[in-house]
């Protein structure tokens, strides 16, 4: 698909306005997301524009758009912006907290004239940050969140040239954007919300963040990560990542591999504890067994036999992959400044009201007449009311979602949709084992029931849960939910107006789209693990999984669009999202191509910065982010005795030279130092080194809450701030069937009806 001219706009946001203050990535990313479903983006510059327009990303991250140029700094441009809010639904801006009270385009000053707008901050850090102030850029902000973590002996940070801060901030942003307009159709009125990107990176961090203080889970999954979840080196030299978490996998890879022999001996390592020998001697057949064919061959082969398994690419191969251009995961853009151009596709797919890309991104100030012409002729129009007359403490407030997925993505998608207030209920397998610190994570604000959907008493204990359910949101494959009875078009049948949310790991369209996947095989197949790793190395995983999360939350967006589409025509619809394309989205600055584009970006394990003015250096106790934005910036930094000495040469020489400067003093004795002059520097932190700071505490990013049988648990807070229906952190995580008794209960059931099903295994008693 190649979008070369304005398109009739589509998708569930249609007829909404949005006024994009954003600069950089995470506005101007939110804008994007609103506009691939349908908004009106108007985005507002500076007369020198956009910093980020050097980047070809800004094509991405800007694409649905119109420019207009406006002077926030004189009165004329106040007013034409105020003008323009007062006929808007959705404001974004970026700035540090005051800059936009300042130039006249705060909330307040804004919502007076427009009660029912909906305005989103996004500034690098949250109110109770000590670093409340200062500028969030990038590198400053993953370096505080523990995403330069050590990778190898050596204990140096590696560099992550992802704007994962950037993209989880636009993310979250989304998710937050989407659950106001819900609470908008149902209330009327308007708020703030402010998605911090400091805070939207804890989302990133999840599971990471749990510890369990009574217990000590046994690690039983040490011997399939070792060996069945690892990545190979092959016949070829390339990488191949197999996945096999679960037995069921194992017959699957020795189909594919000619060896039914180790069938038996591999199952029975599943689930116990496991002798560091035993995986290592297993360890060594396989790499053997790996050496023997092509990765690609391995793939076929693998796939064939329905297992788990992908290359390692570089992402320029996957920019070019069938699947990806089949699933639409890439598109092509006639881009004004660089031609065809392709780009991450859109990333929710709402099937029965499809968002697409509106048209290309604008060059600076192309639209400035029109858009002023527009204002002139609409001074008089006043914004239009939106219904809505609900009291609710939060968006999704009174309804209802059936959750059953498993692993990380989908549970996030359930979890999050009870954060914004839903009535969650999830249908846990009863033949799965519990996996404390997991739930922990993905599975609070939930309560839980153990349904087995392969008996018909099961499935008939489902339907009767939908007749009063508004969301399902499932993670398997299309054809395994047809074989249970419960795919969406059998679910509508019964429940025309139901929502259905299914996340995957490679999208629902195109020729992957029912093979399995987890995190590891999306960052394998998507170019991330090779951009970590080198081309010459082994594929690295990223510190966190960040596609899992990404994927969770972009579902939640996509039924909150679903849920506001509901609510204008009373139609229901299924909606949709994959791993692979939340990693399309991580590697915005990269996952593009286009006619004389030089693919010369950051890889390997050597990384440690952009350049010796944006990079990790390490001071006399510990390792910094150092960022210097600008030459004024620069110059200021160089009238300090410390710096007034530094080398002429190449970026080598000069990374050397600073890098001899930076080690002779203390991180917090830079910070004093420099960050007054404009550059800015950040101590490079892991999760417990900030673990227990009580600025996180305060904030409500880490809570500490009893976990039902297992004592103390800390997890993952709430990561946004809305000022009318804010996020709740929930009921603490159920134990499998914890509630089964209640909720069929409240579906009808009789105590006998109840324990009928018990004994016939329809659906099982609480495990502990």
């Amino acid at each position: 698909m190649t979008t070369t001219e304005q398109n009739q706009a589509q998708g569930a946001l249609v007829g909404l306005k949005v006024l994009d203050f954003g600069q950089y990535i995470p506005g101007p990313m939110l804008g994007m997301l609103l506009s691939d479903q349908g908004a009106e983006v108007i985005k507002v510059e500076r007369p020198g524009g956009d910093p980020a327009r050097t980047e070809p990303a800004f094509s991405t991250w800007n694409r649905g758009k119109r420019s207009i140029v406006l002077d926030l700094k004189t009165p004329e441009g106040q007013a034409n912006a105020v003008a323009l809010a007062k006929q808007a639904d959705i404001v974004i801006e970026n700035y540090r907290p005051g800059v936009a009270d300042r130039l006249g385009i705060g909330y307040k000053a804004l919502s007076k004239a427009n009660p029912q707008l909906l305005y989103c901050s996004i500034p690098g850090f949250g109110e109770d940050s000590p670093h409340r102030n200062e500028r969030g850029w990038e590198g400053i902000v993953s370096a505080s969140t523990g995403t330069y973590q050590p990778y190898d002996e050596t204990e140096e940070p590696l560099f992550l040239p992802l704007p994962t801060a950037s993209t989880f901030a636009a993310i979250v942003s989304a998710v937050s954007v989407g659950m106001a307009v819900v609470a908008r159709d149902r209330n009327g009125k308007g708020q703030h919300i402010e998605v911090p990107m400091h805070s939207a990176m804890f989302s990133a961090i999840g599971r990471n963040l749990v510890k369990l203080f009574d217990i000590d889970p046994p690690n039983l999954d040490e011997f399939p990560r070792n060996v069945m979840a690892h990545q190979y080196e092959c016949k070829d030299g390339k990488f191949l990542q197999s996945q096999g978490g679960y037995a069921v996998f194992v017959g699957q890879l020795m189909a594919a591999a000619g060896r039914p022999e180790w069938v038996e001996e591999l199952e029975s390592l599943y689930n116990v504890e496991t002798d560091p020998e035993v995986i290592q001697m297993w360890k060594r057949r396989f790499e053997e067994m790996f050496l023997e064919r092509d990765a690609k061959q391995w793939e076929d082969d693998i796939a064939a036999a329905n297992g788990v398994g992908t290359v390692c690419k570089p992402v320029e191969e996957w920019l070019s992959h069938e699947h990806a251009l089949a699933g639409k995961m890439v598109i092509q853009v006639d881009d004004a400044q660089y031609g065809i151009m392709k780009q991450p596709g859109v990333q929710v797919r709402l099937r029965g009201t499809p968002g697409a890309i509106q048209f290309r991104a604008p060059t600076l100030g192309e639209h400035t007449d029109e858009i002023l012409a527009e204002l002139k002729s609409n001074t008089e129009k006043p914004a239009i009311p939106k219904s809505g007359s609900e009291s609710i403490l939060h968006a999704l407030e009174g309804l209802r979602v059936l959750d059953l997925c498993i692993v990380l993505a989908g549970p996030t998608c359930g979890r999050t949709l009870g954060e914004f207030g839903a009535d969650v209920i999830k249908i846990d397998d009863p033949s799965r084992p519990y996996n404390i610190p997991g739930n922990t994570d993905v599975n609070r604000g939930k309560r839980s029931i153990q349904i087995n959907l392969k008996t018909p008493e099961g499935l008939e204990v489902f339907y009767k849960l939908l007749e009063t359910a508004d969301i399902v949101v499932e993670n398997n494959r299309k054809s395994s939910l047809s074989r249970l009875g419960i795919s969406f078009e059998q679910m509508k049948a019964r429940k025309p107006d139901i929502i259905h949310a299914s996340l995957n790991a490679f999208g629902y369209d195109g020729p992957w789209s029912e093979r399995p996947g987890w995190e590891q095989l999306a960052q394998a197949t998507a170019g991330i693990q090779v951009r970590r790793g080198g081309r010459d190395g082994t594929p690295k995983l990223l510190p966190y999984p960040m596609n899992d999360y990404g994927t969770g939350l972009m579902g939640a967006y996509a039924v909150a669009l679903a849920v506001h589409e509901r609510n204008r025509t009373g139609q229901g619809q299924t909606v949709n999202s994959g791993l692979a394309l939340t990693a399309g989205l991580l590697q915005s600055p990269y996952f593009l191509d286009y006619e004389g584009y030089e693919r010369n970006e950051p890889e390997g394990l050597g990384v440690r910065g952009f350049n010796a003015k944006s990079r990790l250096y390490e001071a006399a106790d510990g390792w910094m982010y150092f960022h210097c934005p600008d030459d004024f910036a620069w110059s200021n930094l160089t009238r300090l005795a410390d710096f007034s000495e530094l080398s002429a040469g190449d970026d080598a020489a000069l990374t050397q030279s600073i890098a001899d400067v930076i080690s002779s003093k203390s991180i917090d004795d830079w910070s004093k130092l420099i960050n007054p002059t404009g550059v800015s520097v950040m101590a490079n932190r892991l999760v417990e080194d900030f673990r227990d700071d009580e600025d996180i505490r305060k904030a409500g990013l880490i809570v500490k809450r009893e976990h039902p049988d297992f004592g103390q648990a800390e997890h993952l807070g709430s990561v946004a701030k809305l000022s009318e229906t804010p996020m709740r952190v929930g009921r603490p995580t159920p134990l499998l069937g914890a509630e089964t008794d209640d909720i069929l209960s409240e579906a009808g059931y009789t105590g006998e009806q109840i324990e009928s099903m018990k004994l016939s295994g329809a659906v099982v008693q609480r495990q502990a």
